[in-house]
C-alpha cells in the first residue's frame, strides 16, 4: 500500500515523476485499446495478445520498467489526481477494486525508514528527459534488469561455470552469488543499506564484482575509486558523496563510519534475500576529473549502466569461454568489465590469469583490447560507459550503441546531425543526465536540450560511424 507513505520513504523524487510519468500513464488502465471483443468471446489467446492495450496493473508496470510497485502507484495516482481532479481518489483506490488486505504483507508506516537527504539528492540527479525515458522503455533498452538479477540468472543457468579467477582463487557463479549475498548481509548488520554509498578502492576483480552485486542486492550505491588516490583526494571524494563505508586495501584511510577490507564484512545470510534494488534506483557514482581540484560526480542507475551491454557483448564476440581482465586503474573500466561479464557469462580475472579480453589497456596474448588507443577502439567515459564501439574487423570505425544518437557542433556554432566534422555530442540510454550538485559542470557539459558535449573532435560518415580525431 502507498497510503501513509511519503516520497522519502518510497525513494521517489519529482524528477522521477517527470521522467516516468507519461510512460506509466500510457501503460496503465487509464488508456485502454481493445480490438474486437475477446472478453465476450472468451478468446483467451487474444486477451493475452492484447494485454498491453488493455492496460497493465501497477505491479506489471513496475516489473517492466524497473521501479517499485509503490513508486508506480504513487506516480499514477498523482497523475490521475491532477488530470481528473479527484481529491479523494487515493482513499477510494485503497478501499475498492476487490483488493484483499493481507496482514503478513503490510508494513506499518512507522516502520518504513525513509532515505536521508543525500540519498534523495542522488535520486534527484537522475533527471532524465521524459521523452527520452519513454523511448528507451518502449524500445526495451531500459527494463527491470539489475546486476543482482543478472548474477542470479547466471547462478541458475550456469552455476558451476567460472565467474572469477583472481590471485589463484576461483569462484563459480553460484558461489559468487552466495558471497555477494553474504556481503550484503554483513553490510546490513553494520547499518549500511538502502540509499547508502559504499566506496571501494580495492581494484581486484573479485572485490569489485562482489561489492557491485551486493550494492544491487541491498539498494545501496557503489562508488569505485582508484587505489592510488592521495589521502586528501580520497577524503574529498568520500565527503562529496557522503560515503557510509569504505572497502579499502590501504591501512590508512580517512575516518568514516566503516573502513575495512572486504574480508571483514561478510555476514550470515539469515533469511531469503528480498531487498534487491529496482533498476531506477541510484546504483553507482563514477568520478571524472580526479586529477583536478573539483572532481565531477556522475550518478548512474541500472538503466544507464546496463543499456547496450548485450549488444556490446555480441559485437565483441564474448562468451562464457572468455576471461576479462581490468587492465587499468580507472574504476570506469572496472565497472564496464563487470557489466560485460554479467552480460556474457565470461569470467573476470586478474592480469596474470590468461585474459582473452583486456578492458582499459593491452595485455600480451589477449585477443581483444577495449581501449581508445589500441585494439578494438571504443569511446569510454564516466558519463556514458561505452557509447561507441568498433568491430574487431574495423577498429577505426566506431558505431553508436543501440539508441545512442550522435551530432556535431561545428566551429561556427552550427549543429548538424549528418555527415561532417566537429565536436561530438551524444545522448542515449546509457548517458547519465547530470553531474551531482554541480551547476557549472552541468552548464558546460550538457546542452540546453540535454545532449552531452564529449569534448572530442570527430568525423561522421554517411553510414553514421564516427572516427575520433582528438580533443576538440
Amino acid at each position: 500500500m502507498t497510503r501513509g507513505l511519503n516520497r522519502v520513504q518510497m525513494g521517489l523524487t519529482e524528477e522521477m515523476v517527470e521522467a516516468y510519468g507519461d510512460t506509466i500513464w500510457d501503460l496503465s488502465h487509464n488508456i485502454q485499446v481493445r480490438i474486437g471483443d475477446p472478453v465476450r468471446d472468451l478468446d483467451w489467446d487474444q486477451i493475452e495478445a492484447q494485454r498491453d492495450g488493455a492496460g497493465l496493473a501497477d505491479i506489471q508496470i513496475a516489473e517492466r520498467i524497473g521501479l517499485t510497485r509503490e513508486q508506480v502507484t504513487h506516480i499514477r495516482l498523482l497523475l490521475e489526481h491532477r488530470k481528473f481532479q479527484r481529491h479523494h481518489y487515493h482513499r477510494l483506490y485503497e478501499l475498492g477494486g476487490g483488493r484483499r488486505f493481507r496482514a503478513e504483507r503490510f508494513v506499518p508506516v512507522e516502520r518504513r525508514a525513509g532515505l536521508d537527504e543525500q540519498a534523495m539528492a542522488l535520486r534527484a540527479a537522475l533527471k532524465f528527459d521524459p521523452g527520452e525515458a519513454d523511448r528507451h522503455i518502449r524500445t526495451g533498452r531500459w527494463g527491470a534488469a539489475t546486476p543482482a538479477k543478472r548474477l542470479r540468472a547466471l547462478a541458475e543457468e550456469m552455476g558451476g561455470g567460472l565467474a572469477l579467477h583472481d590471485n589463484g582463487q576461483t569462484l563459480d557463479w553460484s558461489a559468487a552469488l552466495e558471497q555477494a549475498l553474504s556481503l550484503a548481509s554483513g553490510l546490513e548488520e553494520r547499518g549500511v543499506g538502502r540509499g547508502d554509498v559504499i566506496a571501494i578502492d580495492d581494484p581486484r576483480p573479485s572485490s569489485l564484482l562482489l561489492v557491485y552485486a551486493a550494492a544491487s542486492l541491498s539498494s545501496a550505491v557503489l562508488c569505485p575509486l582508484p587505489e592510488d588516490l592521495s589521502r586528501e583526494t580520497l577524503g574529498r571524494c568520500l565527503e562529496r558523496v557522503s560515503a557510509r563505508a569504505l572497502i579499502a586495501r590501504r591501512s590508512e584511510a580517512p575516518s568514516i563510519e566503516t573502513v575495512c577490507p572486504i574480508g571483514e564484512l561478510f555476514g550470515l545470510i539469515e533469511r531469503t534475500w528480498d531487498g534487491d534494488a529496482v533498476a531506477s534506483d541510484p546504483l553507482a557514482i563514477l568520478f571524472a576529473g580526479l586529477d583536478g581540484e573539483m572532481p565531477r560526480a556522475i550518478v548512474h542507475n541500472a538503466h544507464t549502466l546496463l543499456a547496450g551491454n548485450d549488444w556490446m557483448s555480441a559485437r565483441f564476440g564474448l562468451s562464457a569461454e572468455d576471461r576479462i581482465a581490468i587492465a587499468s586503474n580507472d574504476p570506469v573500466h572496472g565497472v564496464i568489465a563487470c557489466n560485460l561479464a554479467l552480460a556474457s557469462g565470461a569470467a573476470l580475472c586478474d592480469t596474470e590469469s590468461g585474459a582473452t579480453v583486456a578492458v582499459g589497456g593491452g595485455l600480451p596474448g589477449a585477443r581483444l583490447t577495449l581501449a581508445a588507443d589500441a585494439g578494438c577502439r571504443v569511446l569510454i567515459a564516466p558519463e556514458t560507459q561505452i557509447a561507441l564501439a568498433a568491430s574487431p574487423e574495423s577498429p577505426e570505425a566506431l558505431a553508436p550503441a543501440p539508441g545512442v544518437s550522435l551530432r556535431l557542433a561545428t566551429d561556427d556554432g552550427e549543429i548538424t546531425g549528418g555527415e561532417g566534422e566537429g565536436e561530438l555530442e551524444l545522448r542515449g540510454p546509457n548517458l547519465a543526465p547530470s553531474y551531482l550538485d554541480d551547476d557549472a559542470a552541468n552548464r558546460s557539459g550538457f546542452t540546453g536540450d540535454r545532449w552531452w558535449r564529449t569534448g572530442i573532435r570527430a568525423r561522421i560518415d554517411a553510414a553514421g560511424t564516427a572516427a575520433l580525431l582528438g580533443n576538440a
